[in-house]
């Protein structure tokens, strides 16, 4: 999660790229791209797991309406229509002290579920193996839950994450889920407190499991904890920072040890650190004890920023563990003004790119599907009504009239998340594209980004396939203005395959998809 500040640096190599091939476009040369399937992802075998979002904070904010939580189920987790994705990161909320009324943001202000239960004194109960009692009204969480539970239904075989923001408040030196103050800034969670915060979040994946009969992938214990992000008294969102690697190991630790003792540590992957950046997730996962490193078994990394992300894969290959990019996103632009409302959906597909071909992670994660909200409830939201321009998320929930509104940003997502799909195998192409190919059938797909004001032509050599039995290629486009450009256009000509090799043209600032089935 971040501030509007922050992630502003990224490679631009896939503009660059159609740069040189809008100058050669006009002596009809196309730049060659070699498709390798030698060359896949080292992670979960090679076979891609899938598209996902985390559920934080817009499940919190809609979960009220039935009609809105359809709407998004249907738009966005049914595996028939919309994007498809299969990946949700659900968030452990802890809510706030009940005195602290500064988190202002509608959806970030997260219900706690857990109360400690204490004496008439004030000091805590505690059990007879000296862990403090919890209280839990697991209704207090019903909006996100209910999200959580109707796209569940919708596709069982959902990959579902749990993740934590913050330990609830009483556990932290500033008595607040937003963040540290003074000198404990930076660690917040209070070392004593540490086997505690994980009996809480074992707590949760047990209820999660026994109670819901969730079939949960994998658990975060701690979100960018070494970003210095997170202060106390924020009117934003729960956040804590945990810059201290041992105190980091030390959650590692007990939280692997509490949930063994609750008997739900089986086929559920221990997953960090979930850091801001590649170069942070880097560092931390280097600098964890020996007895964490062994109980993690993927390494999660945000890609706000950094530029680590070959040395990140060969890590996580080194260390045999999986890894996932479990959270991006932007409202940064490529291609200029005369992209218009092309220009943050073009950034956003050259970032998945990048990050695809760059680490070769088994899962891709968008931060908030939807960040915006048009309502009452303040001005920013009731301004909250054009899908021009650039911004977060992929459209807009009116609460108003109970309706999703979807902008350029989610047809530019669907390019990818529609047609490479999980089982796939990720594999080498070029910057400008990715391509995937599933080895059972000899599909073959490519998404091609070009963020020119030209046509881009590119041949793609197909020769390292054992076999092409098809002879032509379909196509789908998303380009132009959001209201009256192409959405997932499937009326263009078939691209000819001839030889082993796919001969195409990019129409300016535009992402297209070719299938070869």
């Amino acid at each position: 999660m971040k501030t509007s500040a922050v992630h502003r640096v990224f490679v631009l190599s896939a503009a660059m790229f159609c740069t040189v091939l809008s100058a050669q476009s006009n002596n009809r040369m196309p730049t060659v791209v070699k498709l390798d399937p030698t060359k896949g992802s080292p992670f979960n075998d090679g076979v891609f797991e899938g598209w996902g979002t985390s559920l934080c904070w817009w499940a919190n904010r809609i979960g009220y309406s039935d009609k809105l939580t359809d709407a998004a189920v249907d738009a966005f987790f049914d595996q028939t229509k919309g994007l498809k994705l299969n990946i949700v990161r659900y968030n452990i909320g802890v809510g706030d002290d009940p005195s602290h009324h500064h988190i202002t943001r509608s959806d970030s202000n997260m219900p706690g579920f857990a109360q400690p239960v204490r004496d008439n004194d004030g000091a805590f109960k505690v059990d007879d193996n000296g862990i403090i009692k919890f209280q839990y009204d697991w209704e207090r969480d019903k909006n996100q839950m209910n999200v959580l539970t109707k796209l569940y239904k919708r596709n069982p075989d959902a990959l579902v994450e749990v993740f934590s923001n913050s330990p609830p408040y009483f556990m932290t030196w500033s008595g607040c889920s937003c963040g540290g103050a003074g000198e404990h800034k930076d660690n917040n969670l209070k070392p004593e407190y540490v086997p505690i915060f994980a009996e809480f979040l074992a707590d949760v994946v047990k209820h999660m499991r026994e109670d819901l009969h969730f079939k949960l992938n994998s658990i975060a214990p701690f979100n960018e904890p070494s970003s210095g992000y997170w202060g106390a008294y924020s009117n934003k969102q729960e956040g804590c920072d945990i810059k201290d690697n041992r105190l980091k190991s030390r959650v590692i630790t007990e939280l692997e040890k509490a949930l063994r003792n609750r008997g739900v540590r089986d086929d559920i992957l221990m997953t960090v650190a979930d850091e801001t950046s590649i170069d942070l997730s880097i560092n931390t996962y280097k600098a964890l004890s020996p007895e964490a490193k062994k109980v993690v078994e993927r390494i999660n990394t945000h890609s706000y920023g950094g530029s680590r992300r070959a040395e990140i894969q060969a890590l996580a290959k080194a260390e045999k563990k999986h890894l996932w990019m479990s959270e991006a996103d932007g409202a940064n632009t490529l291609g200029g003004d005369a992209a218009g409302d092309m220009g943050n959906s073009l950034w956003f597909a050259n970032h998945i790119i990048t990050d695809m071909n760059g680490m070769m992670p088994s899962a891709w994660v968008i931060w908030q599907i939807i960040d915006r909200h048009h309502s009452n409830y303040n001005n920013m939201e009731r301004n909250n009504t054009s899908l021009r321009g650039a911004y977060w998320g992929t459209g807009i929930f009116d609460h108003i009239d109970e309706k999703l509104l979807l902008g350029k940003r989610y047809y530019a997502f669907g390019q990818f998340t529609r047609y490479i799909r999980p089982g796939d195998r990720i594999i080498a192409s070029s910057p400008s594209t990715l391509a995937a190919w599933t080895r059972e059938s000899g599909k073959i797909v490519v998404v091609a980004v070009n963020s020119t004001a030209n046509e881009c032509p590119m041949m793609f050599d197909l020769s390292a396939f054992p076999q092409i039995a098809a002879n032509a290629a379909k196509v789908i486009r998303t380009s132009g203005p959001v209201n009256v450009g192409e959405n997932w256009n499937e009326d263009i000509p078939t691209a000819p395959v001839r030889d082993k090799k796919l001969n195409v043209q990019l129409a300016p600032f535009s992402i297209t998809t070719f299938v070869i089935e």
